[in-house]
């Protein structure tokens, strides 16, 4: 698959998985009665397989992978923080865990656009 396509659809999922978790965390926290939906249990796990598929397809296509690429190791860091924190903001209901969840995937954005571990800080 071409490099730009893989990126193209690594990032846009991304960009839909943080979008339905703010969706999700919104709904939940102010009517608990969407956690029986079905289709807002199963659609989070499609759309992080296929973004974690896509990542390994990425590190394949450009020959970088983590514990060997700094910004990569962060990016996985940065991810493990998201997924816990979001974890907890879902099925608690905790709006600190929600917004460090959301500077995790801010921090992990940073590093996928600027490839260095200081993420948005070496725009400055």
């Amino acid at each position: 698959m071409d490099y730009s396509v893989l990126k193209h659809s690594h990032a846009g999922l991304a960009y839909l998985t943080v979008l339905l978790f703010a969706g999700r965390f919104m709904l939940f926290y102010f009517a608990p009665v969407w956690r029986r939906n079905k289709l807002l249990k199963v659609l989070p796990h499609v759309l992080d397989t296929l973004l974690l598929v896509f990542a390994i397809m990425l590190c394949i296509r450009i020959a970088q992978y983590p514990l060997t690429e700094a910004w990569l190791t962060a990016k996985v860091i940065g991810l493990l923080l998201y997924i816990g924190f979001g974890a907890a903001a879902i099925k608690r209901a905790s709006r600190s865990a929600f917004f460090i969840a959301l500077l995790s995937y801010a921090y992990v954005l940073g590093v996928a656009k600027t490839h260095s571990v200081v993420s948005w800080i070496s725009y400055f």
